[in-house]
């Protein structure tokens, strides 16, 4: 079951009393599995290593702050997964501008069918009229000319993302009251559900595929200078429930990142906020890192590292840095699983590691470690057929 170190509390304020931004969505036959995804695994490495190689001076940058690099050309990439490429949207990339025009005329919105929700409204099932398509249509509310400057951000962002592991805009509306994005749909749930599920068992080779993914992402969108700002696993979603294919979705606090105008942020959940955030201090590319630190950390045991009793010792334990890896559920978790959090979980944000060497890192690209994890979990799941192996 899904636990936390300390009770924890929804989001609220950070420091300065400024209120949050954004409100969370609400929480709501082996040995041939396993196979097949250390196959995947092994067979994608080397691709993997050649883009990141690639691009590494690029987010390399961080650490000279006066160093500048053009982004990367858009091209899509097919981050790996147990069940092959992740799939792209079902339609190609556009550059969108919201119309003034009702959704409803070229879309059919489902009352019904609510995908999530939050402070800035809901996301409903929707389809084309023209088409058939399934779509996703995000109703943000607009009550002033703010709102709209942000939901119209959200669209800026969007349009300069193309990768299979970042949700697609499909199209946008707006009226005098609310702003609709329309969206790729997916139906799988957060990854973090199935540690929940008492019918599934996340293994920490599962998780080495969610957190390559995110990676894969996360590079995608620090080569075009966008810092998401907001990474927790309520934003990332399942293709389908029957796969481990993701999506980075919810880009509503996502910004531009200029490295010669330094950007504060004081908006976040608590509990991922990193301690830039906290101290309102500059944040960059790092700032993102640092949140798949604290999804990493969740996966392998169900755990969340700062969570305190209330917001104010959650952030405490932030800007401390107060996090360990003591608890029981890491018992059986691999060293590599431990330096890899450690080279993420900084209050430094400079010494975090980036999102192309934390691909590089032995954690996510080590085939006899993935072999061991995938002979591990034959093992623990199937001790008949080992019996027999033996035999």
């Amino acid at each position: 079951m899904l636990q936390a170190k300390r009770p924890g509390q929804g989001p609220t304020c950070c420091p300065g009393g400024r209120p949050e931004e954004r409100a969370c969505f609400p929480e709501d036959g082996c040995v041939e599995e396993m196979e097949r995804r250390r196959c995947f695994l092994e067979e994608t490495s080397s691709e993997q290593d050649s883009r990141s190689g690639k691009n590494q001076a690029k987010e390399d940058a961080w650490s000279h702050p006066g160093l500048e690099t053009a982004p990367a050309e858009d091209k899509r990439t097919a981050p790996p997964s147990d069940d092959g490429p992740v799939p792209a949207a079902p339609f190609d990339h556009r550059i969108v501008t919201a119309k003034q025009a009702a959704v409803t005329s070229f879309y059919t919105v489902s009352r019904t069918e609510i995908l999530g929700g939050g402070r800035f409204g809901q996301v409903h099932k929707c389809e084309e009229k023209a088409t058939g398509l399934k779509l996703a249509a995000k109703i943000i509310k607009t009550r002033g000319a703010k709102d709209k400057d942000e939901a119209k951000n959200e669209i800026n962002v969007m349009n300069q993302l193309d990768h299979v592991n970042l949700i697609q805009l499909y199209d946008a509306f707006e009226s005098k009251h609310d702003i609709v994005l329309v969206l790729e749909y997916v139906d799988g749930g957060e990854p973090f559900d199935r540690i929940i599920d008492d019918n599934c068992s996340l293994t920490e080779l599962d998780t080495i595929l969610f957190i390559r993914q995110i990676c894969e992402g996360i590079r995608h969108m620090h080569q075009m200078y966008v810092l998401h700002l907001d990474l927790k696993p309520e934003n990332i979603l399942c293709v389908n429930r029957d796969t481990k294919q993701i999506k980075i979705i919810d880009f509503g606090l996502a910004r531009r990142y200029k490295p010669r105008e330094k950007l504060k942020v004081n908006f976040g959940t608590p509990e991922f906020l990193a301690p830039e955030v906290v101290n309102y201090d500059f944040v960059s590319f790092p700032t993102d890192m640092w949140s798949v630190g604290v999804i990493t950390y969740m996966l392998l045991s169900g755990l969340s590292p700062f969570l305190g009793d209330t917001d104010a010792e959650t952030l405490n334990n932030i800007l401390a840095c107060r996090w360990d890896l003591e608890d029981a559920e890491f018992q059986d978790v691999s060293e590599e699983a431990r330096e890899f959090i450690s080279k993420l979980l900084i209050k430094e944000k400079s010494w975090r590691i980036s999102a192309s060497k934390a691909l590089k890192h032995p954690w996510l690209s080590d085939h006899q470690l993935h072999s061991r994890l995938s002979a591990q979990k034959r093992k623990n799941c199937c001790p008949d057929a080992q019996d027999l192996e033996a035999k």
